[in-house]
């Protein structure tokens, strides 16, 4: 079925699903982790249960964009008075969305990745402020982190998986771009007519993308004695 064709269940229930091992910190789509006491295939540790790996914040975003996207469709169809505003109102609020998940999807892998390499809270939130904007974190505080520039780390991430990473961060500075213009500028067509759908469209490989960097950047390997220091850029 097309996304955009989803109505009658959440965006969020089928998107970002994802579980986290407690242990070895793997993230998948194993439902089984929620129950107390299952016991992860690739540790082999018990698990306490309740373990979505994302909060609430992305499940939100996620919900928001398809309302909001589903209500711009019904309202164009319905309304032969409709305004450029009220079109424009509805398409920026679909971008807006989009941007602020993907830099909620940063900013927690970035958390993650921290909490794992045992890096302060002092510290953490110091990096944090130090590089509060998205190309300074991608750009700086990324490769500092993993040991590996951003475009590269996608670029790896690519090999063995159907979704185009590279295209989605590529369409994730253009939404950026937009939303900028269109906000700080006034501009009222920086937002292109497709762009609501194609964010909906950007919204699986976004959060399979973040998922996939935390498997290789944060998750602990397992190796013939147990659970292995996972090694990164910066040292503690």
């Amino acid at each position: 079925m097309d996304i955009l064709e989803i109505r009658n269940q959440r965006l969020s229930t089928l998107l970002a699903d994802f579980n986290i091992c407690e242990s070895c910190k793997i993230v998948d789509r194993n439902r089984n982790r929620m129950e107390v006491g299952y016991r992860c295939p690739r540790c082999g540790a018990a698990g306490r249960g309740g373990t979505l790996y994302f909060s609430l914040s992305v499940f939100s975003l996620i919900d928001l964009m398809q309302d909001f996207y589903h209500l711009n469709q019904e309202a164009v169809s319905h309304s032969e008075d409709l305004t450029d505003q009220n079109k424009s109102d509805h398409r920026l609020a679909v971008v807006i969305f989009y941007c602020t998940l993907a830099e909620v999807l940063l900013l927690h892998f970035l958390e993650q990745c921290m909490f794992e390499m045992g890096v302060p809270n002092q510290i953490q939130e110091r990096l944090l402020d130090d590089n509060p904007f998205v190309n300074q974190r991608v750009e700086k505080l990324f490769p500092t982190l993993t040991g590996i520039k951003w475009n590269k780390a996608v670029e790896l991430l690519e090999e063995g998986t159907d979704l185009n990473y590279a295209e989605t961060v590529a369409f994730s500075k253009r939404a950026s771009i937009a939303r900028n213009d269109f906000l700080h500028r006034g501009n009222k067509y920086a937002i292109p007519q497709d762009m609501p759908e194609q964010c909906i469209r950007h919204i699986r490989p976004l959060v399979s993308l973040f998922v996939a960097l935390h498997n290789e950047y944060v998750a602990r390997p397992v190796g013939n004695h147990g659970l292995q220091p996972k090694g990164g850029g910066m040292k503690t």
